[in-house]
């Protein structure tokens, strides 16, 4: 390097080091002037209400306006935004205008359970419960039925000793459901029986499928969608009453009576 180019770098270095201290006093002078929440991806329903938000930042921060932006903690209160249900990752910033930003990601609902003895709520693709929101309601497959579980609207997963199994086996059935585009299209209902079946309720067809316990559930999931694809397609959709799946190997059909 010659002395020229040391001189240019020396003096880059410089720069940089002086604008890093400048803007570090800056920020702890900076005092807050508001919080700007945003969110991140093109949900079709905002499952979280920026006033929970508020409400979470403003319980640790008081008088957040008017103080000095550099008092905030950030990786605290990203933590605890984070315990929120609904939120999967929370980043929260400070602008160089004074202002706090909170960037959200919401979990995305894989279904919706309605049990007989308490609220419904939502779990989603990671397999955590998340409660059902005021702000609309997400186009998911609807499992009900005999379902006995009381979710207390706190951060819990399907793994969690507490879940019973019929919820693991529902998210485990629903999982499998939604990375086929064309059962996850077809099938808009799952019911538990009484004794811990399941039955599909499909979009298109007067049928029910009778899909039984969760023995051997990915190959009957395999045969069911063959049967759409190359019987139903020949035979007509509206011919069936039932789909019986319960059989190893087997797929026993009953038609609709003329």
């Amino acid at each position: 390097m010659n002395k020229k180019q040391k001189i240019t770098a020396s003096l880059s270095t410089g720069i940089i080091i002086i604008a890093f201290v400048a803007y570090l006093l800056f920020t702890e002078k900076t005092l807050c002037k508001g919080v700007d929440i945003s969110f991140s991806g093109k949900e079709d329903v905002r499952l979280i209400d920026r006033g929970s938000i508020e409400k979470i930042i403003f319980s640790e921060y008081e008088n957040l306006i008017g103080s000095p932006v550099d008092n905030v903690n950030l990786e605290k209160l990203e933590k605890k935004i984070e315990t929120l249900p609904s939120v999967k990752n929370a980043e929260v910033f400070k602008k160089i205008n004074g202002i706090l930003g909170v960037k959200i990601e919401q979990r995305k609902p894989l279904l919706r359970v309605f049990p007989e003895n308490g609220k419904g709520f939502y779990i989603d693709e990671e397999g955590e419960l998340m409660p059902l929101s005021k702000n609309g309601t997400v186009k998911v497959i609807t499992v009900n039925g005999n379902i006995k579980y009381e979710y207390n609207g706190k951060n819990i997963t399907v793994a969690d000793t507490n879940i019973t199994q019929t919820l693991k086996d529902i998210y485990n059935l629903v999982k499998l459901i939604s990375k086929d585009d064309f059962l996850k299209t077809q099938t808009e209902q799952i019911y538990v029986t009484s004794n811990n079946e399941f039955e599909l309720v499909p979009l298109a067809g007067n049928h029910t499928v009778l899909l039984g316990d969760m023995f051997d559930y990915e190959n009957k999931m395999r045969h069911l969608k063959y049967f759409y694809t190359d019987v139903l397609n020949n035979e007509g959709w509206k011919n069936f009453s039932y789909i019986n799946l319960k059989y190893k190997g087997q797929i026993v059909c009953t038609k609709n009576k003329e």
